[in-house]
């Protein structure tokens, strides 16, 4: 790809186990399995397809964002993030030494909701958290949960937890759903926590929920998911905009590798905020603190200025590229790359723009 282009690719299609059985099908062919991501980029774990050669893109040099298309149907693990920092660093494993990230980029990302969608990120406030802890000493008379409730961060209480014996452990989490009932936890809420109990019963993980915040996010919402945040995604159908990397250090709520010493290190103490905005003009640009912004574009046109990348997916109905005289069509399920061109985006259906700024 040039410094100066246009290059219009298919996704990649990942098949993790939470995905929906066909559950990207409005963009990818049926495949009558779990559907959980389709990758618009060039990161050597999910390269997408030139449409014009019907290649794979050869390096992950160019684009400085990733786009997905995401599908869960049952909760992801409990996972942290590292900044670009960390990332280059290589990270070791405190117990051997050994590098365990899978590039040098920081994982920054957003996540834009095209259906509800609902997500433990970032940290609960204590007061909340306290009340549904206090209710599972009382219950179980655990000295641990008393330990918990003498914590004032995720860190310091989850290192609690990730060291309750397994048994002990199983005991507590049966009286979860009870807890969080009495707590009035959203219905929700309290349904995830249902599932989750039944498929983990004794996965620590479950306790390390009620230590971050629970969204339900509607349709146009979206949150920023920045690196040291933790979180846990639950159900639902969205669009993630991302740096291109595929970091990822797992605590809970999976039987995939999990380095618990290294993700607690890399947590942020901080609450995160569902970002709206009003739908009345068809082009709504969503800003996190980062390099990067996402825009959804309603049945309209944007155009972008001064923008050195940017990628431009096709939901529903036509989205068009024009640079000048050119005019590319996107067809549903495909991504435009565009390399330090201002171009104008012309929607008659949905479409999703990502541009680093």
């Amino acid at each position: 790809m040039s410094d100066n282009s246009i290059l219009v690719i298919k996704g990649a299609l990942k098949d993790y186990a939470w995905g929906k059985v066909n559950g990207l099908q409005n963009w990818v062919a049926k495949t009558d399995q779990p559907q959980a991501e389709l990758w618009f980029g060039d990161h050597p774990s999910g390269k997408s397809i030139n449409k014009k050669t019907n290649k794979e893109l050869s390096t992950n040099a160019n684009f400085p964002l990733l786009i997905k298309l995401l599908c869960a149907n049952e909760p992801l693990s409990i996972q942290v993030h590292p900044d670009k920092q960390t990332a280059e660093s290589g990270m070791s494993d405190f117990a051997d030494s050994e590098k365990i990230l899978s590039d040098d980029n920081g994982k920054d990302e957003m996540l834009f909701a095209l259906e509800e969608f609902q997500a433990f990120a970032g940290v609960e406030s204590k007061a909340k958290r306290d009340v549904v802890f206090k209710m599972l000493f009382e219950k179980t008379n655990a000295k641990e949960l008393k330990e918990v409730l003498a914590t004032d961060t995720f860190f310091d209480a989850a290192d609690i937890i990730f060291e309750i014996d397994k048994t002990k452990i199983s005991q507590i989490n049966k009286e979860v759903v009870d807890c969080v009932k009495k707590a009035n936890y959203p219905a929700k809420a309290i349904s995830t926590f249902e599932k989750i109990v039944i498929k983990y019963p004794n996965d620590p993980g479950v306790l390390v929920c009620l230590l971050m915040q629970f969204h339900v996010l509607e349709k146009g919402h979206a949150i920023h998911v920045s690196p040291g945040t933790p979180h846990s995604y639950v159900q639902g159908l969205a669009v993630e905009v991302m740096t291109t990397s595929d970091n990822v250090l797992r605590m809970g709520l999976t039987n995939k590798y999990v380095n618990i010493d290294a993700a607690l290190s890399l947590v942020e103490e901080k609450q995160i905020q569902v970002l709206s905005l009003p739908t009345n003009d068809g082009v709504h640009v969503y800003k996190p603190e980062s390099d990067f912004e996402l825009v959804a574009v309603d049945n309209a046109t944007y155009q972008s200025r001064d923008t050195k990348f940017v990628g431009v997916l096709n939901l529903e109905g036509e989205t068009k590229i024009v640079d000048g005289s050119t005019e590319i069509s996107l067809e549903k399920g495909e991504v435009a790359l565009i390399s330090n061109i201002d171009v104008k985006v012309v929607v008659t259906g949905h479409a999703v723009v990502a541009r680093t700024v």
